[in-house]
């Protein structure tokens, strides 16, 4: 094989065979290859770095085509604590096109988004953290909450997901789009609103010019869209009315795969545009920078 995007795919197939997921802050149609397990470990940093917000992964091959996706947040206060929610994805590839140098993949997947550290939003002063360190207050808040859940560290809903992939590869260049519809179950009072997320990602390989051994050590750079689309959320079955409305967000980033198994990686979140009340009446959301460590291996 010539090109590092081309092997990731066709390997996918193989029992033995080495993948890694093609995009940092995306889902592409690819899969684990089978008894194979990744640890990953997840730091973003918020308003110039003041702020961090840390995840974990743990993410293993059942099959050739299923795989499944477990993430976690923690604390790096008060011993390495787990906060936050839980969200365990399962992913199948269900279809595929191939030719001498282009291939197409077709997956779907579905998720839970699972509470641990629940927050129930009742009473007339309700306390939250967006992300660990940077704590919010409500008081009086039925019609202050009025973003949506994503922008929530944790809260008491959960958030049933169901999303399909497509992924593209012509040569050095990979072209992926995803759409998904989020449902969100409130266990109390508060209910934010469901929502639609679709995403349009493109990656090329930079390094190796000549793709010749698994020791090769790939750059890949990445441009990955988000959007969104929030309805309104819900305070015992009243509508709030400023809550809802779209959201366009960027990333540009960096990725190097060393042995086929270890991924160093990184990316630049900006905020593109948004309607939403928050962000076009108090205040903007900030960046965020992605730092992020992968490694794979055969159980």
């Amino acid at each position: 094989m010539k090109y590092i995007y081309i092997l990731i795919i066709e390997l996918s197939l193989t029992k033995t065979g080495i993948t890694q997921e093609l995009f940092i802050n995306s889902p592409a149609a690819a899969n684990i290859s089978k008894n194979r397990l990744e640890l990953r470990n997840n730091i973003l940093g918020y308003d110039n770095m003041q702020y961090f917000h840390n995840s974990f992964d743990i993410n293993y091959g059942i099959t050739g085509k299923l795989s499944i996706y477990n993430k976690f947040f923690y604390t790096t206060d008060s011993d390495y604590k787990f906060i936050g929610d839980f969200t365990p994805t399962l992913r199948y590839r269900v279809y595929d096109i191939d030719s001498k140098n282009t291939h197409y993949r077709f997956a779907v997947q579905s998720g839970l988004r699972i509470p641990i550290d629940s927050q129930p939003i009742v009473g007339d002063k309700v306390e939250y953290e967006l992300h660990p360190g940077h704590v919010v207050q409500f008081y009086n808040f039925v019609n202050d909450i009025t973003v949506p859940i994503i922008d929530f560290h944790t809260t008491d809903n959960y958030t049933w997901s169901f999303t399909g992939i497509a992924t593209m590869l012509i040569d050095k260049l990979a072209i992926s789009g995803d759409a998904g519809y989020y449902k969100n179950f409130a266990k109390g009072d508060f209910q934010f609103g469901d929502y639609y997320q679709f995403g349009l990602n493109f990656g090329y390989l930079v390094l190796p010019r000549t793709y010749e051994s698994y020791d090769d050590v790939n750059l890949n750079i990445y441009l990955e869209n988000k959007f969104y689309q929030f309805n309104k959320n819900y305070f015992n079955d009243e509508v709030i009315f400023n809550s809802g409305g779209w959201r366009w967000d960027t990333y540009l980033g960096l990725q190097t795969i060393f042995f086929s198994s270890l991924i160093v990686e990184g990316s630049y979140n900006f905020p593109v545009y948004s309607n939403e009340f928050t962000e076009t009446r108090i205040q903007t959301r900030p960046s965020s920078i992605l730092f992020s460590v992968r490694y794979l291996f055969f159980l």
